[in-house]
């Protein structure tokens, strides 16, 4: 049994241009896709005064990772 699926991961990072920003981001999108192709979560970019809203924006002005490919509005992006 692999255990209970009750945990999540946040992480903030800072200080970084708008092209580190989207590599990283792309990297969370390629890692949770390898490592749990069946979960699901939200990653966005913006700026660091942002973080708040951002944070509590829940759905909104963020992109639905889903195992396989990344819904941004509602459109299918080919990684």
């Amino acid at each position: 049994m692999a255990g209970k699926k009750n945990n999540a991961v946040v992480a903030v990072i800072d200080g970084l241009t708008a092209t580190q920003a989207a590599n990283i981001q792309n990297d969370i999108v390629k890692s949770k896709n390898k490592h749990a192709p069946n979960s699901r979560g939200v990653a966005t970019l913006g700026d660091r005064k942002d973080v708040g809203k951002m944070l509590n924006s829940g759905q909104s002005a963020t992109k639905l990772i889903e195992s396989g490919e990344v819904k941004s509005g509602g459109k299918k992006k080919k990684q």
